[in-house]
């Protein structure tokens, strides 16, 4: 047997299939699924990760105007507003995602999020039990990958030690 001619073999197949790999990205990365909300969409999210909030919003209701029914685009929007301290214009806006997505579990969190800081900790309170109940992982820390990932330096407090908080001040019911 000759080994030569078997790593050649191995050769030519791998270089194929890199060719192959990268044919089919092209073609992936250019289809109508590729941005299923546009390039402001995908733009919004770049600059939201960015911090650049004022930006981020303008391209978000870009997409919701091109994309009424993408539902990713009006939560970013939402998340937004909370991050630019517009907080009526915020709650309205989880209020509209909610409506038409009522499973959203991290919709409610991020509601719950927001009436904390606007001192509405009984609906705080309520969002959080209705998103961990749905969604238990949201009750419990970032773990180091995921704050590594996103740049967070901090690990913000748990969703469940807030709401154990919430209820040990009197703002709302128990399990």
């Amino acid at each position: 047997m000759n080994t030569g001619m078997i790593y050649k073999g191995i050769r030519y197949a791998a270089v194929g299939l890199i060719f192959v790999s990268l044919v089919w990205a092209l073609y992936k990365g250019t289809g109508p699924d590729a941005r299923p909300a546009g390039f402001s969409f995908s733009r919004a999210v770049e600059l939201y990760a960015d911090e650049k909030y004022e930006e981020s919003l303008r391209n978000y209701e870009t997409s919701i105007r091109e994309h009424p029914d993408f539902i990713h685009a009006q939560r970013g929007r939402a998340r937004t507003l909370m991050q630019l301290g517009r907080d009526e214009e915020a709650l309205e806006a989880f209020n509209e995602v909610l409506e038409r997505d009522p499973g959203s579990a991290v919709s409610f969190a991020n509601r719950g999020i927001l009436h904390d800081r606007m001192g509405l900790y009984p609906q705080a309170v309520a969002d959080y039990d209705r998103a961990i109940k749905m969604n238990s992982r949201l009750g419990k820390r970032l773990d180091w990958l995921t704050r590594f990932l996103q740049n967070r330096k901090e690990n913000p407090q748990a969703l469940a030690d807030r709401l154990q908080t919430l209820r040990a001040a009197g703002h709302g019911g128990t399990d």
